[in-house]
């Protein structure tokens, strides 16, 4: 019947509507839920993805820095300086400087396991000492410009090593020469295999973002190797922003590889991560596939569209909550390197007050994170006027600069003085504001005590305690040197203890040394403050007189000697005399250097002795001949 046939049509359209119905309903539910699960699934995995490259960079930084204070602690030394001064001038031989660097530099290969070689270069670029695995030092025009220490990887032999290049200045800021370093690349080849812990394509690589040079682990992960950039990378490189951590999706080209990057080494390279992009993502599409399918499926059953929409939404919720938990596994594992690590940390406020310390800190300090929180950092240094004043350079680098490295001093909880090797650096927020200032320091208060001992015995004689040859002739070279500036007179005294051999060989040798420290004792008590004697060995002392008005004056401390070594010595309970003979030599008048006005004064001391000791001869430097002592003859 006709309007049986129209209510079944009708029945069939309002049923075809009811589906349809369902079917948009369900389609604009499901589109709904999709995308906002799936923008944040996609973002939750970028962001931890990012959290833990940044990890990796940040160990990175801390590598090349502790390589970079190798170098630096191995250029400090005082001692060194000197020598390259002293080769700079001329005064020394590169053979002499290469036989006194060449154990000291061997000795260095120590400090560090991954040290595997040092070069040593001159002023000019000459080679001096090279020890170990070492591979081709920079082109001279680079070391010219060179201001501070700079890292970098060098291709040696088919293989890959580590160079670090420290120049070595004096006080004035003039490069005498230069230490290249090279280290083992285990730790970094280890650094970038993490990254197949995202998915097992992936690669991690550095890249010398400016010479679009690549740096990538071998394919048994036995080494590095070296590529262009472009050959290698599949990513599009133009589209990095080096300024920040980012990530670059493909283009619809063809691209099918994802890259994630972070700047390290304070922006000169980019630790890269590329990944497959399907198989990177695809938890996340996996993740959108489910809800979508069980929603489709679901369409029919209105009744329980409903609770079915709820259940891949649990699901997907739970995802993210595990995804959540492996982002605070990240800072978990950030955090176990702030506490485990041996280097004390402190974090502190823009305005130096501290907000938290690791157990490292403690257990150099001996203060509890309770006995510092809060305080300001100045309550841990021993402050004097010089400190102050470094404090207040520090403060003003860090406004000028991202970080610092230097010396400090602090005082540890029973009050000692703590020498630490400290980098200080800062961290800002988004509007470029410092919010924190992170403080990592080791202890080296031994390693400094040791050093002075090391420069202390090799400047002065072990039995006397007084200034050696060599450190009285350094020190005659410095008073010649203002003496010509200022105009005025010096004069060196060389001294000879007659009878000395007599009484070593009678009393005996400790008896001998015994003599030796009186007879010191008896020129320091003697002499003014500012004078200088020192022990050339033996019976042999020499005396520096600075600021003479004339020669004569000269003479008149030369008698005062005399009269003073010429009285008796209780040694043992026993009476011991000896005498002294002394020869005079005075600038400029006798001698324009060091050398010359120490040999001239010994030759004059020659002819004292041979005038019958106890007395005193000047160098006449016109005629290279010996002026007799006034009222004494010169014997025939």
């Amino acid at each position: 019947m006709p309007e049986l046939d129209a209510i079944r049509l009708i029945r069939r359209k309002a049923m075809l509507l009811a589906v349809l119905g369902i079917l948009v309903s369900g389609t604009l539910v499901a589109v709904v839920t999709a995308v906002p699960i799936y923008q944040a699934a996609r973002e939750g995995l970028e962001r931890s993805t990012l959290m833990g490259i940044q990890a990796q960079g940040a160990a990175l930084d801390n590598l090349v820095q502790r390589y970079e204070g190798v170098a630096r602690q191995i250029t400090s030394r005082t001692e060194i300086r000197r020598r390259l001064e002293t080769y700079v001038q001329g005064e020394m031989s590169i053979e002499a400087l290469a036989a006194y660097t060449a154990p000291r530099l061997t000795d260095a290969l120590g400090t560090s396991p991954a040290l595997v070689g040092i070069k040593r270069l001159g002023p000019f670029g000459e080679v001096i000492i090279d020890e170990g695995l070492t591979a081709e030092a920079p082109e001279h025009s680079i070391l010219d410009d060179l201001a501070d220490v700079q890292s970098r990887l060098v291709t040696f032999e088919d293989r890959i090593i580590w160079r670090t290049v420290a120049p070595i200045q004096n006080d004035a800021g003039q490069r005498l020469g230069t230490d290249v370093l090279f280290f083992e690349v285990d730790n970094l080849v280890k650094l970038l295999e993490r990254a197949r812990t995202l998915e097992p394509s992936a690669r991690s690589f550095l890249l010398d973002y400016r010479e679009s040079r690549l740096v990538g682990v071998n394919a048994d992960a036995s080494g590095l190797e070296m590529d262009r950039a472009r050959d290698t990378i599949a990513g599009d490189l133009a589209r990095i922003d080096p300024t920040g951590p980012g990530v670059v999706w493909p283009k619809l080209d063809g691209q099918t590889r994802v890259l994630f990057y972070t700047p390290v080494g304070g922006g000169r390279c980019l630790l890269l991560i590329e990944a497959g992009f399907w198989s990177f993502y695809q938890p996340v599409v996996a993740r959108l596939l489910w809800p979508l399918g069980l929603v489709f499926l679901l369409l029919p059953i209105v009744a329980l569209l409903a609770a079915l929409a709820l259940r891949p939404v649990l699901r997907r919720l739970s995802r993210q909550a595990e995804e959540l938990e492996r982002s605070a596994g990240e800072l978990r594992l950030a955090a176990s390197v702030f506490e485990g690590t041996g280097e004390a940390i402190m974090i502190t406020s823009p305005n130096h007050r501290i907000l938290r310390v690791n157990p490292a800190f403690t257990r150099i300090t001996g203060f509890t994170a309770d006995d510092v929180m809060g305080r300001p950092m100045s309550d841990l240094f021993q402050l004097d006027d010089r400190e102050n004043k470094q404090i207040e350079r520090i403060c003003q680098r860090l406004a000028r600069e991202h970080s610092w490295q230097g010396e400090l001093d602090y005082r540890n909880r029973r009050g000692e003085r703590l020498t630490a090797l400290q980098t200080i650096s800062k961290v800002t927020d988004e509007q470029d504001r410092v919010s924190h200032f992170i403080h990592i320091f080791n202890d080296i208060t031994e390693t400094k005590a040791a050093e002075q001992q090391i420069r202390h015995q090799a400047h002065h004689d072990s039995l006397t305690d007084l200034p050696n040859r060599a450190s009285l002739k350094y020190r005659i070279g410095e008073a010649v040197a203002r003496a010509r500036h200022d105009d005025t007179r010096l004069a060196v005294l060389f001294l000879d203890l007659d009878y000395f051999k007599e009484v070593n060989d009678r009393l005996g040798h400790a008896v001998g040394d015994r003599l030796l420290r009186e007879v010191a004792e008896r020129l320091q008590r003697l002499l003014r403050h500012e004078d200088i004697v020192g022990r050339l060995g033996g019976d042999e002392f020499l005396i520096l007189l600075e600021g003479l008005p004339a020669p004569r004056f000269a003479g008149q401390v030369a008698a005062k000697v005399i009269e003073v070594l010429t009285q008796p010595f209780v040694l043992d309970g026993e009476q011991v005399s000896i005498g002294v003979s002394i020869g005079i030599a005075v600038f400029p008048e006798q001698g324009g250097d060091a050398e010359a006005l120490v040999n001239h004064a010994d030759a004059a001391m020659y002819d004292a002795k041979a005038a019958g000791r106890d007395t005193f001869r000047y160098f006449d430097g016109e005629k290279g001949e010996v002026v007799p002592r006034e009222g004494d003859r010169r014997p025939s």
